[in-house]
């Protein structure tokens, strides 16, 4: 039984119907649509960053030629408008014609190579940048060619003050340029293929002769293939992809060549936080962009526009965007299920039942018996009990009233609040005083009980479409991981005529057991140490949750944000680490956080740590440290 959660689309779904059809436009839409309706969008160098599994690729790959035409061959489909109609905010359609003509070249192959040879920095550079400017022109041909477009038929526009430069490129006909893309790529292939570098000398002037068409090229100009009197512009799009794989040198001098102004073409590295400097990749997710663009997830910049593809930003509206987004996907993904599909089980919130699962009878009554004994231990009057019990009956979440075993734990929790706050105003002469601030049963109490009844009885706490969102740290790769397994038990209960809604306790098990085994994989580069870091961070939240008042259910780390700004410096070690564990959703940074008089930056747990370690999903709660402490949760080691 073929079950497509377990597939990554921009990878595994080569035909352009079949991708388009499973791609959400809310990401389009989110990141990109504010600068493409600016007209920004294809000006500059663009900077796309993220976490494996953020979309960076398929994002790119929605802006290549051939998914575009493919999306516009089927834009009367249901499936395709809603990404049509973004990707026509976003500048790449107008009037139902592809705008721009983008080839994506993957950084992963043979680049890197160059950069070994025993040349000098300047000429490596050269010899790079020569290449990829053969390729993209070669990419740019080929897919207009599977369009139907010949050469001969392809017309380059040099920019006003490089009419000169045309002839290094073959001149502005098509078939030209093309035959000299194809003798500089031959000429740099001879080189990078060679099993010993060829000496500089030895080198051909195809290759260190001058080749510049990112430098002079503006548009391109194809004819009609049905009707040779009309012709169509198109601004020229190159996409770097996993630009993370070249040497760091690499990838500064490439960024740097790329983001020159003159350029008329429009150029976009992607990459990963591996790719940069522990300075660099925390400077990048914490830098205050509150008074700098309107765009989400954007960095303004005169040269270089950065796109963050992960949490970051306003985190309301990027929490409710990728929920968005995700049930969206989810729907797509079912609707190429081959159980699930035919069968019009399509809406994954539909599957993930949300009613309550208390305790067993007998959990109750030990629970019952213990807040019993609570209250003759703190010596609360039976009136005060009352009045609490009559708070928590009239709270409601969600509408609901608060199920018995619930109300009890919520009755624990207020009880040892009572006592906390009692002593604060206490004098000689009261039995009973009034509590210093009123207590009363909020969303606060309610989540502390339920957290209470998860770690004590293993009460379901994670169900429901929002949770299994909220979960995935903001990340599609994530989300489709952890909604695989519950995809897979509703198919196999489908199997057993045993219906397609799973109940609360199977889905807080199942998500569970699911993050243990994704943190379990981990394998990227320091994985030992932000598994370390993250897990030590995990109990102590866990220690601080399970207090009998359930003050706080945190799941972060907070260290001021000044002491942050300096952990390259202060702490290299750590700042390494982190980087790490932010750049594989470990850990999501909240930067210039204010509480009181004091600006935190907060590390907020991922979802598989949250899940696993059974914290809360909501936000907020932190526990205040420093850096000192958190180098030395590198050097334990759990007993």
């Amino acid at each position: 039984m073929d079950n497509p959660f377990v597939k990554r689309a921009s990878e595994q779904l080569r035909d352009d119907e079949a991708f388009l059809a499973v791609v959400s436009p809310e990401p389009v839409t989110f990141f990109l649509r504010s600068r493409g309706q600016a007209g920004t969008l294809y000006d500059r160098l663009l900077l796309m960053q993220g976490t494996p599994g953020s979309g960076k690729t398929t994002l790119a790959r929605l802006f290549e030629f051939p998914p575009l035409t493919a999306l516009l061959r089927n834009r009367s489909s249901s499936n395709y408008q809603a990404l049509a109609g973004a990707l026509t905010e976003c500048g790449a359609i107008k009037d139902d014609q592809p705008a721009i003509i983008g080839c994506r070249l993957t950084m992963e192959t043979d680049y890197r190579d160059v950069w070994e040879f025993p040349y000098s920095e300047t000429l490596k550079v050269g010899l790079l940048t020569t290449f990829v400017q053969a390729r993209a022109v070669l990419a740019w041909f080929r897919h207009l060619a599977s369009g139907g477009v010949l050469p001969s038929r392809i017309r380059i526009i040099p920019r006003p003050d490089a009419e000169t430069a045309a002839d290094s490129i073959g001149g502005t006909g098509g078939e030209g340029v093309l035959a000299r893309a194809r003798e500089v790529e031959a000429a740099a292939y001879e080189v990078v293929g060679a099993l010993i570098a060829p000496k500089e000398e030895g080198l051909s002037h195809a290759l260190t002769g001058a080749y510049r068409p990112f430098d002079v090229i503006d548009r391109i100009v194809v004819e009609d293939p049905a009707d040779a009197s009309k012709t169509h512009s198109l601004h020229p799009l190159v996409i770097l992809d996993d630009a993370n794989y070249l040497h760091p040198g690499q990838f500064r001098a490439l960024q740097h060549w790329l983001a020159r102004r003159e350029l008329r073409i429009a150029r976009w590295m992607i990459a990963r936080f591996d790719i940069l400097l522990p300075k660099e990749a925390l400077a990048a997710v914490t830098e205050d962009r509150e008074d700098r663009t309107d765009f989400p997830g954007l960095t303004a910049s005169r040269d270089i526009e950065v796109v963050l593809l992960q949490s970051s930003g306003p985190r309301r509206e990027q929490r409710t965007a990728f929920r968005r987004m995700a049930k969206d996907m989810a729907s797509r993904y079912l609707q190429k299920h081959s159980l699930l599909g035919p069968r019009g089980l399509t809406i994954l919130a539909d599957m993930l039942g949300e009613e309550e699962e208390s305790i067993s009878p007998s959990s109750q009554r030990e629970l019952g018996e213990m807040t019993n004994a609570a209250q003759r231990r703190l010596k609360v009057t039976d009136e005060r009990r009352a009045e609490f019990e009559k708070e928590i009956a009239v709270f409601r979440s969600g509408g609901q009233p608060v199920p018995p075993d619930v109300g009890l734990a919520m009755l624990m929790v207020l009880l040892h609040r009572y006592d906390r706050r009692r002593k604060e105003g206490a004098t000689l002469f009261d039995s009973d005083p009034e509590p210093s601030r009123p207590i009363v049963a909020n969303t606060g109490v309610y989540e502390a009980a339920k957290l209470h009844l998860l770690h004590r009885y293993g009460r379901a706490f994670y169900y429901g479409i929002d949770d299994l969102c909220d979960s995935s740290s903001e990340n599609a790769e994530l989300f489709l991981q952890l909604s695989a397994v519950l995809v897979d038990t509703v198919a196999t209960q489908v199997i057993r005529s045993k219906g397609s809604l799973l109940t609360a306790g199977t889905q807080s098990r199942l998500l569970r057991q699911r993050a243990d085994w994704i943190i379990n994989k981990w394998s990227f580069p320091y994985f030992e140490e932000v598994r370390q870091l993250v897990g030590e961070i995990g109990r102590m939240c866990v220690q601080v949750t399970l207090q009998p008042n359930g003050w706080l259910t945190p799941n972060a780390y907070g260290i001021l944000q000044e002491e942050f700004d300096n952990l390259s410096a202060s702490h290299p070690d750590l700042a390494r680490v982190l980087q790490y564990a932010i750049a594989y959703n470990a850990v999501l940074p909240v930067p210039n956080y204010k509480q009181g008089s004091k600006v935190w930056c907060l590390l907020e747990l991922g979802g598989m740590v949250s899940l696993s370690h059974g914290l809360s999903l909501k936000r907020g709660g932190f526990l205040e440290g420093d850096a000192q402490e958190l180098a030395t949760m590198l050097q334990e080691r759990p007993s």
